[in-house]
């Protein structure tokens, strides 16, 4: 089952700093990127929607020069963010050059 204590989001944007597209997990879709990567780091278990795989899939092939993971707690208190091995494969496999995330 699915932790939902946490809020996890992550931001795109371009080389200007603009944003491209943002967000969150979501623990009832999919999508076949998701499972792909998944595989690709032998995990093919995280089928549910990461927020950063979300945020590329949203960005629609515009280059991402910066992904942005946040995660809260149910009080709004930052905690750590940094992106597991499936979204640590889409980010590279993307060319993402910066990746920032909160620190709990």
């Amino acid at each position: 089952m699915a932790d939902k204590r946490y809020l996890i989001k992550a931001t795109t944007y371009d080389k200007r700093g603009r944003l491209i597209a943002s967000a969150t997990n979501d623990y009832c879709k999919t999508h076949p990127k998701q499972a792909e990567w998944a595989n690709h780091v032998g995990l093919p278990e995280k089928t549910m929607l990461h927020a950063e795989v979300a945020a590329i899939i949203k960005s629609k092939g515009k280059p991402i020069h910066k992904i942005v993971v946040e995660r809260y707690d149910v009080n709004g208190n930052p905690k750590n963010a940094c992106p597991c091995k499936v979204c640590q494969w889409a980010i590279k496999e993307t060319g993402i050059k910066f990746v920032e995330y909160t620190v709990g």
